[in-house]
């Protein structure tokens, strides 16, 4: 019926349902960019309430900042640095502010490479609309990372809704080829996720997909209800 439902461009029915994703340890430039799709729920980790320390990997760098030193002039001395050594610098800053002004103040300081945790919970026809945009080429390499994990996880549990690519996506004959090699390798393991027992999780090895940086994707298997129809 879904199938059908699909063939047909009556993706209405998709909005009945919904897939919770609780992703960690991405920047908030990700976040800034995922919170646009408005059609969706989200709750997000508030810098209010946490601190940033040396001590742990609190922001995301882009490879291709990892090897490249940048320059700039503070009080006429010119200075060359990495940017964790720029990154060092700023939690020091705002190590020093938190002993000064609130904490809620002394966030202004920390850049959109600092790590955040977000749940998002979307019903496919949105989810398979945010796919076609942030899977293109043409997206942020963190955030189309992200989402070919995501859509590799939804096709795993709903493999009829979320066995076609949307456009620009769709239409793009790289993306289509990663969309073919990403239904190869989540179908090689669904069987090994069909064997584990319900409330356990399963990791999807998605390292075949070459994405840009490590990227993991785990799902919990949550009973399907009696009577009910597979997506």
């Amino acid at each position: 019926m879904i199938k059908k439902a699909l063939d047909l461009g009556h993706l209405d029915v998709l909005e009945h349902g919904a897939l919770t994703f609780s992703i960690q340890e991405v920047s908030r430039s990700l976040t800034h960019q995922l919170v646009r799709h408005r059609l969706a729920s989200y709750s997000q980790q508030s810098q209010r309430h946490v601190s940033v320390k040396k001590d742990r990997e609190w922001y995301v760098v882009p490879p291709s900042l990892k090897d490249v030193k940048g320059r700039f002039v503070l009080k006429g001395n010119e200075y060359e640095m990495e940017m964790k050594d720029f990154m060092n610098l700023i939690v020091d800053f705002y190590s020093d502010l938190l002993g000064k002004v609130r904490k809620e103040d002394a966030r202004f300081v920390l850049p959109n490479a600092t790590t955040t945790n977000i749940t998002m919970t979307a019903n496919p026809r949105e989810l398979r609309h945010v796919f076609g945009l942030r899977c293109d080429v043409a997206a942020q390499w963190e955030i189309r990372d992200v989402c070919w994990a995501m859509q590799s996880l939804s096709y795993l549990v709903a493999p009829t809704i979320f066995s076609t690519l949307n456009p620009p996506a769709g239409e793009v004959e790289e993306c289509r080829a990663k969309f073919e090699k990403m239904k190869e390798v989540v179908n090689l393991q669904r069987g090994g996720f069909e064997k584990i027992e319900e409330g356990e999780v399963f990791e999807l090895n998605i390292r075949d997909l070459e994405l840009e940086h490590e990227v993991r994707a785990f799902i919990i298997k949550r009973g399907a209800k009696k009577g009910a129809l597979p997506m």
